[in-house]
């Protein structure tokens, strides 16, 4: 957003972003709060306070039109087959590429035949929870928000970045602190490649959602079961620079527009 634009509109995506940044801590971020305050509970944030700030804000951005576009970025499921194609394979692929570089690495590990009940129930709950609280949030509010103004790659660095912060309750803990720069990184790329599926299917955080999902399952509930702890910090290593390359693949591809005309 430039300094120089004071029109009203610009005034309300600035109050919408600082609402949404604000109300999105307080709506997600109340267990962990609770937790540093003594109460019982591992102290994850809830994503669905992130999709409450969302239509919130977007209010403030456009009136009730603006939640509806948030709310209808859900139920978005019609787009090119390849979106599909991409949403569900290329996190697949990420942990096949992850667990090959790992074997190349030395990391020994068995692979054992996936409980597909168990990753069902996994991909339902991150589909259901973690990802329609998150999807609508980043990608179907603050991502058009910022692209408003800003470039995609430039929109997306500072969507990364704060996506990256929103998961500040979970280091040292769901995330040990030694592959928190490798997780870091695998947001990047992860965001990267949101962008071009939002863009690229006009605005669906269905598409993003499933994308969403589909990584949470295939590395926590398959890929990382194999690894030892001995060698856990080595494989995320791995896994980022999967993802980094991924991420690249999708600007290059792109020509940094990711999926925008």
């Amino acid at each position: 957003m430039t300094a120089t634009d004071t029109s009203p509109r610009h005034d309300r995506q600035t109050a919408a972003f600082i609402t949404f940044l604000v109300l999105g801590c307080l709506l997600s971020w109340y267990p962990w709060f609770l937790f540093l305050a003594g109460y019982k509970g591992d102290g994850g944030p809830n994503p669905l306070g992130l999709l409450v700030a969302a239509l919130i804000a977007a209010a403030v951005a456009g009136g009730w039109r603006g939640s509806m576009s948030v709310l209808r970025s859900i139920i978005r499921a019609r787009m090119r087959p390849i979106l599909y194609n991409a949403a569900i394979f290329i996190p697949i692929l990420a942990v096949a590429a992850g667990l090959f570089l790992a074997r190349y690495q030395g990391i020994e590990f068995a692979f054992k035949p996936p409980d597909w009940g168990d990753l069902l129930d996994r991909f339902i709950v991150a589909f259901a929870f973690v990802a329609l609280g998150e999807e609508p949030a980043w990608r179907g509010f603050l991502l058009p928000l910022l692209q408003r103004k800003l470039a995609p790659i430039t929109a997306t660095v500072i969507v990364a970045v704060i996506w990256a912060v929103w998961h500040v309750p979970l280091m040292g803990g769901e995330f040990i602190w030694p592959v928190v720069p490798a997780f870091l990184a695998t947001v990047l790329g992860g965001a990267i490649l949101l962008s071009w599926l939002y863009n690229a299917s006009q605005g669906s955080t269905f598409v993003t959602m499933i994308t969403h999902a589909t990584i949470n399952t295939v590395s926590a509930g398959y890929a990382f079961t194999l690894i030892g702890p001995e060698d856990f910090t080595q494989f995320w290593a791995l896994y980022a620079v999967v993802w980094t390359a991924i991420g690249l693949a999708v600007l290059v591809f792109t020509r940094g527009r990711l999926g925008l005309p």
